[in-house]
């Protein structure tokens, strides 16, 4: 592999790596010194920084010294979109460019153009796949003279670390902004005159472009109406699964379009957002069809704050055809802590890849049959947390009588029914629940509506949170003639106390045990949360009502004693604020 000047097709000794290596140590101090220079001259453009080292190479590439000069040979060489892209972004920084095109290297300005500081800038971060996350999908797509295509290649990170792997290889990109595709261009061209890059959808791509390795980093979460496709293309899709078009999300758009794009033996990588991995209602059943066609190869859970501009988890899906097992891989804890964005350092990567053939506490080979059992979730937490062998257990479900979702009001509704005075009538909050006991200033309310009543809470019943971000539960002890109306944030779970007696299940929910056979069950990319049917399914010790009793008491005890504890701790913490008096 050579790398090449298109502007003039001249051809470097020097590959890819080998440039990388060389030169790699200059970008840092290149980069601040153009940084400092836009800074000088006020041009704070978000490509500015980019364009600048751009023009520079540009300029000692074809030894243009005079500023018209360069400008007239930019006007000629480029085509309308790039010109427009340089103007925009270089702004009155020509002479700079020649400037620094007298200080450095042709080589090392090579190097600054192809890694550049991009994920330092806030701006182009929104553009970039984090540099580990695309080392990544490299080692797992090992690509060798293959037909490669980057769907929604934003600035091109991925094509550039896929050409210094296998540069005999033919590769594709598409990205729809113009800044952003002639970044993603410019970055390819100058190593490669086997890249095509258009600026177009990723759903509008000819229907016969197929592809051996495929890597897709698309807008996670974006609507349906704003995944912007031909109608042809998305009718396709949708006639495929019909339940794509009833979702908010357009996630499935773009990983069905992978799919559609993917030669017989090629393999996919997509990032997802977790949501993908777990989200219900139709998107459970668009889960289940492209399981079932044999699509997932593996999911691999990613550590949080991977990402520039987000703290979100997300996940890998590895995609091929045929698969009648599923690999899920937890790599969440497989990261290199950095101050404002963590990254997986090469070791952590090396295990991960590892993981793609390996059993064990992190990797697990799943059926499709038990990934049904499942509800068709994709999150690898569900299979690899090892469950405890409960004595004695049952599902949840058998000693409910009824779980309901507490009422969801809005503020402006609530400050409306809100009282100043005691009634027999108090508002139940995520807030109220304190290390398993339930405030006693709850809210009071003038009234509640008839359509909230079965949102009122019965003596007995365990409130639970629906945030799993630590789970907070008590048991809700409601005086005759009273009422006890519990927020959205929880729910409500009437017990048959004929079955269990609610403190010796609280104490076990409260357990190690019992945490985490409710993680096994929690799902969600920002925020954990406890599903309904999930919680129904927790596996519960059911021991005789006698064993229970004993158990109970001994928990009931020690709450009754925290209480007492925090009375005393809470009424000594008021007392010290009227220790000093002022002398007389």
């Amino acid at each position: 592999m050579v790398v090449n000047n298109q502007m003039e097709g001249v051809a470097l000794n020097l590959s890819v790596k080998e440039l990388k290596e060389k030169e790699i140590s200059k970008v840092e101090e290149i980069s601040c010194n153009i940084s400092n220079r836009i800074r000088e001259f006020g041009n704070a453009s978000t490509y500015g920084g980019f364009c600048l080292a751009y023009v520079a190479y540009v300029s000692l590439k074809n030894k243009i010294i005079d500023i018209n000069q360069l400008k007239e040979y930019v006007e000629l060489t480029f085509s309308p979109e790039r010109v427009s892209f340089i103007k925009e972004n270089i702004g009155n920084l020509w002479n700079a460019a020649i400037e620094i095109s007298e200080e450095y290297s042709e080589d090392a300005l090579l190097a600054t153009v192809l890694w550049w500081q991009l994920q330092g800038n806030r701006f182009m971060g929104e553009c970039e796949t984090p540099q580990s996350v695309v080392k990544l999908a490299n080692e797992i797509l090992q690509i060798s003279n293959d037909k490669v295509a980057d769907f929604c290649s934003g600035i091109g990170s991925f094509l550039v670390s896929a050409i210094e792997k296998s540069p005999e290889s033919q590769f594709y990109g598409t990205e729809i902004v113009r800044d952003v595709k002639e970044v993603s261009a410019i970055r390819t061209e100058l190593i490669s005159d086997r890249v095509k890059i258009e600026q177009k959808s990723v759903l509008n791509i000819k229907d016969n472009l197929m592809f051996d390795k495929i890597f897709c980093d698309y807008p996670w979460g974006i609507k349906v109406k704003d995944s912007i496709g031909s109608n042809k293309a998305l009718q396709a899709i949708y006639d495929e699964i019909p339940e794509v078009q009833k979702v908010a999300a357009g996630d499935w758009i773009f990983i069905i379009n992978v799919m559609n794009h993917l030669n017989k033996n090629g393999r996919a990588v997509i990032s997802v957002s977790n949501g993908v991995t777990w989200n219900g209602g139709n998107n459970t059943i668009i889960r289940e069809k492209f399981i079932k066609q044999g699509f997932v190869e593996a999911v691999i859970a990613l550590p949080q704050n991977l990402y520039l501009n987000t703290g979100i988890a997300c996940s890998l899906l590895v995609l091929s055809r045929s698969n009648k097992n599923i690999r899920m891989i937890d790599a969440t804890e497989m990261v290199s802590v950095g101050r404002r964005q963590n990254i997986l350092s090469d070791e952590n990567i090396s295990e991960i890849v590892e993981l793609l053939n390996t059993d064990d506490k992190n990797s697990r080979l799943i059926s499709i049959e038990e990934v049904a059992e499942n509800e068709y979730v994709l999150n690898p937490s569900r299979y690899l947390q090892r469950e405890t062998v409960v004595k004695n257990g049952v599902f949840f479900e058998t000693v409910i009588k009824n779980i309901t979702r507490g009422a969801q009001i809005k503020a402006s509704v609530l400050d409306e029914i809100v009282s100043d005075e005691p009634t027999n009538m108090q508002y139940l909050m995520l807030a109220n629940l304190q290390d398993g006991i339930i405030s006693d200033e709850l809210p009071y309310l003038k009234e509640i509506d008839s359509k909230y009543e079965k949102y009122c809470i019965k003596n007995g019943s365990l409130v639970i949170s629906k945030n799993a971000s630590p789970v907070k539960m008590a048991i809700m002890s409601v005086q005759e003639g009273k009422k006890i109306l519990a927020n959205g944030n929880l729910y409500v779970i009437e017990l048959d106390k004929d079955k269990i007696n609610p403190y010796f299940l609280k104490a076990y929910l409260e357990s190690e045990n019992g945490k985490s056979a409710l993680s096994r069950v929690a799902v969600g990319a920002t925020l954990l949360n406890l599903p309904v049917e999930g919680l129904k399914k927790v596996i519960i010790p059911l021991p005789d009502l006698e064993s229970q009793k004993k158990i109970a008491d001994q928990y009931y005890a020690k709450l009754s004693e925290i209480k007492e504890l925090k009375y005393k701790l809470e009424k000594a913490t008021e007392e010290l604020e009227h220790i000093y008096t002022e002398e007389k």
